[in-house]
């Protein structure tokens, strides 16, 4: 331990810390500011941004010993507050620059060092100023956060009065045409927001501090887990297996459509007799701190059969590949969507035809805040989880059966959530907070570092494509083939439904009078598949958009020429078969059109012999609705 004098926010503290602790956790542990995020902890996200002597550090792998003695330390806190803002905080709000406000805190501390050093930048200056100093956002995109610096400066120049970063309150009870900002912004720019890990220490004394014993093999059968060393470790209150879940210990997958072969019951919450991939759950530590449980974690032996990984939804489709979840076919879910005439007699009389194969990866979410969740008894028995679900009745029902519980005796809250982007459509750690607090009537927090974060959350589905599309002489579409296998890893939640979604996806925005397509949900030892924006259609239109790409090649046809002959209007039917009652592509790209011909020619004049330069242009159409028509709603009370 070491003896450390500093001044914080203005304010000299006198503190007593490890010198192999960093400066993240010792603010947010010791001293109580919270507003200091802590996202990747690997220095690369910037969320935990402060200034040490005027220089923008990462607190998150600035240890204690290379803090220097009186060291000025500026957090967000000591830079406004809710009732007395500073010009980067009003112009953060102004802009929009904060959405899910995560990263925000970072964002305006590591802008207040560019201000102090630089009170006149240009736009590029602070593009490179956050890009040096790893202010990263997943939200946005940059825009937002580099008007919001450019106008604060100006005011602080006094060039602009203060008042021209004031934002429009609500008036008249309506926001429509107004630029009434979000009503959690003021917490967001100030630090104030506590989200998950904020709230984690803000728990009773008795919380268990929860670590994971986890697989790290993709597929093996288990033969034993021997916890005896590991309940003898400093600070152990309990090591929990399988056998301390009450209820089946599966997490149900909602099998959406009757004709899957598998009943949705595949994901275990703590694995009983089989590790399906990495990171798998095998039993929960339950210790007085963080550090003691995952020590505790580590002495947990598990002794296991190693087994084929299939890695690929190729190889687990091979007829020679294992069943994954033994009575289920690793094929587990098959659709087909027919259009029109036989596309094979079409396609094979059509002056134009082209054919492609395609794969489109495995992509983590990365969202700055980790996964993070705590659960406990309240007065009346409830099992309360807290965590950054997005659909608390789905996880909800999700988990229920898992646990044992009835319904009445489980409530799930949405805590303020640092992003999800769509992976929090499935449960991730509520069931294991659940466990533990079940197990000892003692309030549960869990929180994930980033290495678990990226390997134990839902990734999006990689899809092998094969895909065939033929035109007419005059560049109109005829015909659409595809056939795919969907890797969805080793869980089917919501396979059926994204399956169907890649279909339909698949050159939607063109009228395409003949379309045939199958596709096939895998079980592969890969991560889980979950939602993520664009929920299949990144999948199919990169294949689609490829092909019709290709297809003006070897038509010798513009690609915006091509499109706007193709794109859906009044009576144009989408690859289901229904029609749609608005039409906004042709316009749209027609108000495109300009902007695709002067990039057209900036590319021709600043390509060289060594360097090319091209204009993409693409169709991006998403269906809303769960498979067939679609449709939206909203239900209001007053």
């Amino acid at each position: 331990m070491i003896n450390k004098t500093l001044v914080v926010n203005g304010q000299p503290t006198q503190i007593i810390v490890d010198s192999e602790q960093n400066l993240a956790k010792v603010l947010r542990e010791q001293l109580g500011l919270l507003g200091t995020k802590i996202g990747c902890g690997n220095g690369q996200c910037g969320s935990c941004s402060v200034l040490m002597d005027g220089k923008v550090v990462r607190s998150c792998v600035t240890k204690m010993r290379r803090v220097p003695d009186g060291a000025e330390i500026l957090t967000i806190e000591g830079i406004g507050k809710p009732d007395s803002l500073h010009p980067l905080q009003k112009a953060f709000i102004k802009h929009g620059a904060s959405q899910c406000g995560y990263c925000i805190p970072g964002f305006i501390v590591s802008a207040k060092g560019l201000l102090d050093d630089n009170l006149n930048p240009e736009r590029e200056e602070v593009r490179s100023w956050f890009q040096r100093h790893r202010n990263v956002c997943r939200c946005n995109g940059y825009k937002p956060a580099v008007d919001a610096v450019i106008d604060a400066a100006r005011v602080m120049r006094k060039e602009a009065a203060p008042e021209s970063l004031g934002f429009q309150m609500l008036e008249n009870n309506s926001i429509w045409n107004t630029k009434y900002p979000r009503p959690s912004a003021l917490a967001k720019v100030t630090g104030t927001c506590d989200y998950g890990a904020d709230l984690g220490l803000k728990l009773p004394q008795n919380t268990l501090q929860l670590a994971l014993v986890q697989a790290t093999v993709s597929h093996a059968k288990i033969l034993s887990i021997d916890t005896s060393e590991a309940e003898k470790m400093p600070g152990v209150y309990r090591i929990l297996t399988h056998k301390d879940v009450k209820g089946n210990n599966r997490i149900f997958g909602f099998v959406l459509y009757p004709w899957s072969k598998n009943d949705g019951y595949d994901r275990p919450i703590l694995c009983d007799e089989k590790i399906f991939q990495f990171g798998d759950a095998l039993a929960i530590v339950c210790a007085d701190t963080n550090e003691n449980a995952r020590a505790a974690a580590a002495k947990v032996k598990v002794e296991y059969e190693e087994l084929p990984a299939y890695m690929n939804a190729l190889a687990a489709a091979a007829e020679d590949a294992q069943e994954i979840h033994p009575g289920v076919p690793n094929i587990y879910f098959t659709q087909y969507m027919h259009k029109g005439m036989d596309v094979d007699a079409v396609l094979d009389k059509a002056p134009y035809v082209v054919e492609d194969n395609f794969y489109v990866q495995r992509q983590p979410h990365l969202t700055i805040e980790p996964d993070v969740g705590f659960s406990y008894l309240d007065e009346g028995g409830v099992v309360v989880v807290q965590s950054k679900s997005i659909t608390v009745f789905a996880h909800h029902a999700m988990i229920c059966d898992g646990l044992g519980l009835p319904p009445e005796k489980l409530r799930i809250i949405q805590n303020p959530t640092g992003s999800t982007f769509g992976y929090k459509l499935s449960p991730t750690l509520e069931a294991f907070c659940a466990v533990a607090t079940m197990a000892t009537g003692r309030p549960a927090y869990l929180e994930y570092d980033y290495y678990q974060h990226i390997t134990y959350t839902g990734k999006r589905s990689p899809v092998f494509m094969r895909a065939k599309v033929g035109a007419d002489k005059d560049g109109k579409l005829l015909a659409l083939k595809q056939d795919f296998y969907m890797d969805h890893g080793a869980y089917s939640e919501f396979g059926d439904l994204l399956t169907i979604k890649i279909l339909r996806s698949t050159a939607a925005g063109y009228h395409i009078p003949n379309i045939y397509g199958v596709g096939r949900a895998v079980f592969t030892n890969h991560a889980f598949g979950s939602a993520f924006r664009g929920y299949g259609s990144p999948q199919a239109e990169f294949a689609s958009e490829v092909l019709m790409d290709e297809l003006c090649e070897k038509m010798n046809m513009d690609r915006w020429e091509f499109r706007y002959k193709n794109v859906y209007r009044p009576g144009s039917t989408a690859p289901t078969g229904e029609e749609l009652d608005v039409h906004p592509l042709p316009e749209l790209l027609e108000m495109m059109k300009p902007k695709y011909e002067e990039a057209l020619e900036r590319a021709r004049q600043e390509s060289t012999a060594e360097k090319k330069r091209g204009v993409g242009i693409t169709i991006g159409v998403y269906n809303v609705g769960r498979d067939t028509a679609d449709g939206g709603g909203i239900r209001y009370r007053a």
